[in-house]
């Protein structure tokens, strides 16, 4: 994962618990749920979801894009690598 700035971010083991907070476990769990089942959790639409719970899953999304953008790119770097080693 990177910074705003391009940095990579790096959280030692020691220090992990206070980034997973019990917020952030029921975030992640809904997010994980509704990936899961393909629906949000509550009946209705988005306007019916409690706020924190739409949030929560934006957010997640997000974070899930640049997660896999990141890895793609990564990808991307390596085969262009692997493409100049060969030639």
């Amino acid at each position: 994962m990177k910074d705003e700035r391009g940095q990579d971010v790096f959280i030692p083991v020691q220090d992990a618990a206070a980034y997973i907070t019990e917020e952030f476990c029921a975030a992640l769990e809904v997010f994980c749920v509704s990936e899961n089942m393909g629906c949000l959790p509550f009946a209705g639409g988005w306007a019916e979801q409690p706020e924190w719970m739409t949030s929560a899953i934006s957010i997640l999304k997000v974070e899930r894009w640049k997660a896999d953008e990141e890895e793609r790119e990564l990808k991307q770097q390596e085969q262009e690598g692997a493409r100049k080693h060969v030639k």
